[in-house]
């Protein structure tokens, strides 16, 4: 029962500390999941994350249900999921209903947009810390580097990026899998 017990702690733990977008969430993720509970590893963040982004609807909220279906089985996503989107939910009904009068203030519109350097800073240490066991390969790095390309200079939706990255990494493994087969 206490593991249960837990398990929502932290799922609603993680909904109240989570701001912004996945990127900014996923540091918040790997500091409860992996490093203080050890329930997932990177590979299982990683894996996660690639899931969230190709699903329908929140990519965040997709994440969460992988990673709670993960550590708990099917239970387990459904109350990760409701556990995480719960804490925002509340927390935003109460702001909405002062937005009006804090958006009158500089000084709130100021701090406000602070939270954006806050929340990139976030996305940086995430991405740096994501990246050390994913770039750990050359073919990682050139799909990397070709969607990153893509992305920044010929401005293709991320979704078209990772699609060619799943054919491309299933054409790898066809192939490696016939050179395998046929020495």
């Amino acid at each position: 029962m206490k593991k249960y017990l837990k398990f929502i702690y932290v799922f609603l733990l993680i909904g109240f500390e989570s701001l912004g977008n996945l990127s900014a969430v996923s540091a918040i993720l790997e500091e409860n999941l992996i490093k203080k509970n050890k329930w997932i590893s990177e590979e299982d963040l990683i894996d996660a994350i690639t899931m969230g982004r190709l699903g329908p609807g929140a990519t965040t909220a997709n994440v969460v249900a992988y990673l709670g279906n993960k550590i708990a089985g099917f239970l387990g996503g459904v109350v990760a999921t409701v556990c995480y989107t719960i804490m925002p939910m509340i927390i935003i009904s109460i702001i909405y209903s002062f937005l009006d009068k804090v958006m009158e203030s500089e000084i709130a519109v100021s701090a406000l947009r602070g939270t954006l350097a806050c929340i990139c800073a976030m996305f940086i240490k995430s991405s740096f810390d994501l990246g050390k066991s994913v770039l750990v390969s050359k073919f990682n790095v050139i799909v990397f580097c070709i969607g990153l390309v893509l992305s920044l200079f010929l401005n293709i939706s991320g979704v078209w990026i990772i699609i060619g990255a799943v054919c491309v990494g299933g054409v790898k493994v066809v192939i490696s899998q016939n050179a395998h087969h046929s020495l």
